[in-house]
Order: C-alpha cells, then sequence, then structure tokens
C-alpha cells in the first residue's frame, strides 16, 4: 500500500482500543495477565522484566490454552463424573495462583518477540510480518521506550478504510480470491460430536488460533478458536464447558457472549475487496470459503490477506 511507505512503525494509525500501551510484569501472577487480556478483550501484551528492566516476550491466550491443556491433563480429568468432582472442589478457584506470567509466556513458541525502530517505515513492518507469519511486533523509540504495538489485525482494519484512496489496493481489491490463490490452504477443522477439549488440543499441536467446527457432511457450523477463553474465563466454574460436546459448547459461548459473533464466511468468487471488508467490519481473525451448499471448502487468514497488499506493491 502507498500508504505504507509514507507513514512510520510509531504512527498512530495503529494504537490499540485505550490509546495506550498495555503490558503485564514477568512476576505477575498467570491469573492477574489472564485479567488484563479478558478485561481489554485482546489477544496478546507485552511482557516487561523489572529485573532485566526491558521487555521481553509476548504473553498470549495461546499460551494460555496450551496451560490450561497441561493442567488437566496433569489433574487426569478425563470424564464428565470427574470432572464434576473437580468442579465442585474447586468452584472459583484460580487455575494460574501458583505460577507466573514469565512461566508460560511464548509457551506456545508462536508469539516471538520481533521489535522494529519507530523510525521504520510501515512497508517494512508489513514486509518483515508477512515474510515471519508473525501477529505484532513492538515498536520501540531512541530512549529504548516502547511506544507502539503493530498488529496484523490493525494493519487490515487500515488497509479495510483504503479502497479508492491507494491505486495498488484498489486494483487488488477489484479481484476475486479464487484468482489470487487465496482460501486454497488445507483447512483444520473438527467435527461437531466431538468435546470441546478436543477442538483445543487440536489448535495447541496444530499451532493454529482455531479450528472450523464442521458436521458429518462437512457443512460448516462454527468455530472455536484462542477468543473463546475470554468468555470461558480462568476459573475453575467455567472448565466443564470444555468437555461437553462442541454442539453444545457452541451454543453455551453465544449465551456468554455479550454481542455474539456471526460466523464469517465467503465465496471464491468474491472479491479482496469484499473479503477484506468482512475480516474488518467484524474483526475476526480467519474467514471461511464457503460454496452454495455451506460446504467448507478454505480458509482465509490475517497473513494470506497481508500476503497480498505486500505483494500488489510489485
Amino acid at each position: 500500500m502507498e500508504l505504507l511507505h509514507t507513514l512510520k512503525a510509531s504512527s498512530p494509525v495503529f494504537p490499540n482500543d485505550q490509546s495506550k500501551i498495555l503490558f503485564c510484569k514477568s512476576n505477575d501472577p498467570i491469573d492477574k495477565g489472564f485479567k488484563m487480556l479478558i478485561d481489554h478483550n485482546i489477544l496478546s501484551t507485552p511482557v516487561y522484566d523489572e529485573k532485566e528492566k526491558r521487555f521481553v516476550s509476548f504473553f498470549s491466550m495461546i499460551d494460555v490454552i496450551y496451560q490450561i491443556l497441561e493442567i488437566l491433563s496433569t489433574d487426569n480429568q478425563q470424564d464428565e463424573g470427574d470432572m464434576s468432582t473437580y468442579l465442585q472442589n474447586n468452584t472459583d478457584r484460580s487455575l494460574f495462583q501458583k505460577n507466573k506470567v514469565c512461566d508460560i509466556a511464548n509457551k506456545s513458541k508462536r508469539e516471538p518477540f520481533i521489535f522494529v525502530n519507530a523510525e521504520s517505515k510501515l512497508d517494512d513492518v508489513a514486509r518483515l510480518m508477512s515474510k515471519n507469519h508473525i501477529h505484532r511486533v513492538a515498536v520501540f523509540d531512541e530512549k529504548g521506550d516502547l511506544c507502539n504495538i503493530i498488529s496484523l489485525s490493525r494493519i487490515i482494519e487500515c488497509a479495510s478504510q483504503l479502497f479508492g484512496m491507494d491505486n495498488h489496493l484498489t486494483s487488488l481489491g477489484s479481484r476475486p480470491i479464487e484468482t489470487l490463490a487465496l482460501g486454497k490452504n488445507q483447512v483444520i477443522s473438527i467435527t461437531e460430536d466431538k468435546k470441546a477439549i478436543d477442538a483445543f488440543e487440536l489448535i495447541a499441536s496444530m499451532g493454529i488460533s482455531g479450528v472450523a467446527v464442521v458436521d458429518s457432511h462437512q457443512k460448516l457450523k462454527g468455530v472455536i478458536s484462542d477468543h473463546d477463553l475470554v468468555l470461558i474465563k480462568s476459573s475453575g466454574q467455567y472448565l466443564n464447558l470444555l468437555y461437553q460436546p462442541i454442539n453444545s459448547y457452541l451454543q453455551v459461548i453465544k449465551t456468554l457472549a455479550t454481542c455474539p459473533k456471526q460466523l464469517i464466511t465467503c465465496k471464491k468468487t468474491d472479491t479482496f475487496k469484499e473479503v477484506l471488508l468482512k475480516v474488518a467490519e467484524n474483526k475476526v481473525h480467519r474467514i471461511f470459503v464457503v460454496d452454495d451448499h455451506n460446504t467448507l471448502c478454505g480458509v482465509i487468514g490475517l497473513n494470506d490477506l497481508l500476503e497480498q497488499i505486500v505483494m500488489s506493491d510489485h
């Protein structure tokens, strides 16, 4: 995008919703860091090490998923009977009270702490993110202070406002996604009769942030992602949701959400602009490609969209 050539990494085009940088400390209890993610509806935050006096990593929802799976595996809560007893004994007990943020930050190995100088051009930052398939970078000023966090979702949100103003993006926006080889990646999915915890185990093992939920005929029924933890929270009383069949789990998640999100899909004949606008307007991290019968055909992630934007400049 032409705009990315002119703006610096310190640009306020990409602030977080609070217009300030949120972070947690490495010695904070996991509970505290997790609560920050939940309270501010974010998926990741920088971690500051007071001993080293510098930011050292990102702490994310994916890390929390790994920790929850590890705890439940250690506790051997494998069936609903055991889980009921567990919940009865641990209602309102925190899962994480004995551990610190530094114990699990980037446990998933999916959030490397990559940073850039505030003077860097956003075009270079976007290429860095696209090449390394990362979701966010930290920006430091000349004093070494953290001055910005540039996330993949923010760049996509910015791009959604520039159709008609940016020549490269406008040209790209008119092309059907099938001509761009988008949505042709293998989709990681799970059938709705499995348990929700199986979906989170799949997320962890595959190193992804979400999985599609399908029925026995491969019809798309929903999605389970790291963002669900904002609703499940850290209290023991919510953990029984993970042991529910996925179709039941999805219904409960809808009731817990203040504004339940709709399942966002597209067709292979939709244009790049239509797809990107859907993603940005609905604040989702993936959009599923379906046919006229709602059969799952593919998935398009934020990095897929960014890659096309970066390539369009050449």
